[in-house]
């Protein structure tokens, strides 16, 4: 038997997860349990591995053991969005090499797609879980220019786009801040703290 000797350190309450309410009272195991496979941690990767574990051992017992509670950690800091697209923003044109790009949002979208599978099957809000897309906001002429070269690396990879001036920005913020925007599809946004909240009770 291995004995836990170090536990993360806690940086304090995840704001996404303090939106929501109060999450039940965990449910105490006393004793010991045996199982066919252990998946270390509830966040995004250890529960999407819980759930295909399922899908592919369904008669096995599947354990999640985490240091916190459910969405406390760092999945309930997490940004909020799943990108489709990678981005490079130290590129000239925000993105990397053609191929690696292509075979990365393939990969992304695969993930997404598992992601949105168990969205409707646990029932999760759009709140939750809302596959919107994203726009790039450019407030200076430098941001705009890197937009468009942006939008000339997406038009290679065959993706759609829209391109957005600053009246479409204006409409969508309510703000004169923006210059251009450059809208795509592809994204994910999400309530992080929500959605493993919602994966895990589905699990």
């Amino acid at each position: 038997m291995t004995a836990v000797r170090r536990l993360p350190r806690d940086p304090g309450p995840a704001a996404w997860n303090c939106l929501l309410p109060e999450a039940p009272p965990p449910e105490r195991l006393e004793g010991e349990i045996t199982a066919e496979w252990i998946v270390i941690g509830a966040g995004f990767a250890g529960l999407s591995a819980a759930r295909r574990l399922s899908q592919l051992r369904p008669g096995d017992r599947i354990v999640v053991l985490d240091a916190k509670r459910v969405a406390e950690g760092p999945a309930g800091r997490n940004s909020g969005f799943m990108i489709d697209l990678p981005h490079d923003l130290a590129s000239e044109d925000y993105g990397g090499a053609l191929d690696a790009d292509i075979a990365q949002t393939q990969d992304n979208r695969r993930a997404i797609e598992f992601a949105a599978d168990m969205a409707r099957e646990f029932g999760l809000s759009t709140q939750a879980f809302a596959q919107s897309g994203k726009v790039n906001a450019a407030a200076t002429g430098k941001g705009h220019r890197h937009n468009l070269d942006y939008a000339n690396h997406l038009t290679a990879m065959g993706e759609p786009f829209e391109l957005l001036d600053a009246q479409d920005m204006r409409a969508m913020t309510g703000t004169r801040f923006y210059q251009s925007g450059l809208y795509t599809p592809g994204t994910a946004m999400i309530q992080p703290a929500e959605y493993i909240r919602g994966v895990a009770s589905g699990l």
